[in-house]
């Protein structure tokens, strides 16, 4: 916590004052009092004498209201998580035929969009949204926007298809973000071939002008990747340099899943190195999901951090509100317990 007026914490030094004043001071007065009122045998009689913990309680309420306008008057600053109505995240879901596989209940799809609409649901409502499934190409479902209902929708529209393009996928993200661009595809070599030697293919598009919305990827596959015609690390290098971090999540268990695919018994095997290196070359983060129960936990903890930003505020008026409770706490507890304002 910080201060714009540090001196003003000083006055604090006055509270012990008036604990004082209220420990031994008060208790004089209260005594001359009664001894002008009437005679000691007979102000014993009259006088009612509450528990020590109901006499007290409300004068320390009150100490505790002047202790938070002191510190109010210091102008307190703290940072206070609050969201970015400019940042945009990008949904990408592997639509691949493997993520039929049933070992995350009832597939691994179904659970992946069933998790995705988690995230909806905890992400604040001021940032935008946008939906790419990707497999044997990538397609931009939804564009960045704030209506939720409109991804949500795309997200059930989803069907499973053929291969998985992950290096597609990212590219087609952020080809949909403000203010990042993606090479043409002419500027890549297929995934997995090796460019000719003396020839150097240029990575990085030119830079894009004016100050760049914050930006995020979180990306859900299987792993594995057998039909990008853009390399995904590459790709994963160049959300980097535009700086967009991509969070990955594993769907699978380790043995694989194996399930009935064009009338035949296929083992899918789950392959999580690709998206680990993904999410480390972008300084995201990599997840795992091994039940569809956990990969809802991932994507509410993602709701719940990506789009927010702690900025520096200042709580005065908070600190004025809470001393303002204090003290209505305490007139309300003397007026009940003794029948008056202390």
């Amino acid at each position: 916590m910080e201060f714009v007026w540090p001196a003003m914490l000083w006055g604090l030094l006055l509270l012990p004052a008036f604990v004082a004043w209220y420990v031994f001071g008060v208790p004089r007065v209260r005594s001359r009092a009664a001894d002008r009122f009437a005679e000691a045998p007979l102000f014993a009689q009259l006088a009612v004498r509450l528990p020590m913990f109901r006499r007290h309680v409300a004068m320390g309420l009150y100490f505790l209201a002047l202790g938070l306008l002191l510190v109010a008057a210091a102008r307190p600053v703290m940072g206070i998580p609050m969201p970015v109505d400019k940042a945009v995240v990008m949904l990408l879901i592997d639509t691949s035929g493997s993520m039929e596989a049933p070992d995350i209940q009832p597939t691994r799809l179904d659970a992946a969009k069933a998790a995705a609409k988690t995230f909806l649901e905890n992400f604040p409502s001021g940032p935008r949204v946008g939906l790419v499934t990707f497999s044997t190409y990538a397609t931009l479902n939804v564009p960045p926007t704030t209506d939720r209902q409109a991804v949500k929708d795309a997200i059930d529209a989803s069907r499973p298809q053929e291969a998985t393009a992950i290096g597609d996928g990212i590219a087609a993200a952020l080809k949909a973000i403000p203010g990042r661009t993606a090479p043409p595809s002419n500027q890549f070599l297929p995934f997995g071939r090796s460019q000719p030697p003396g020839v150097t293919l240029p990575l990085t598009p030119p830079a894009p002008s004016g100050d760049l919305v914050p930006a995020a990827i979180i990306l859900a596959s299987d792993g594995g990747d057998n039909s990008s015609r853009n390399d995904p690390i590459r790709m994963a290098i160049l959300a980097r340099q535009q700086k967009v971090k991509v969070y990955t999540i594993g769907l699978g268990t380790p043995g694989g899943g194996v399930f009935m695919y064009q009338g035949q018994m296929v083992l899918v095997p789950f392959d999580p190195a690709l998206l680990q290196q993904i999410a480390a070359i972008t300084d995201g983060k990599f997840f795992y999901g091994p039940s569809a129960t956990d990969l809802r936990q991932v994507y509410r903890d993602l709701g719940r951090t990506i789009g927010w930003e702690v900025r520096k505020t200042e709580v005065s008026a908070m600190a004025v509100g809470v001393a303002g409770l204090l003290m209505l706490g305490a007139g309300i507890v003397s007026l009940l317990w003794m029948g008056r304002l202390p």
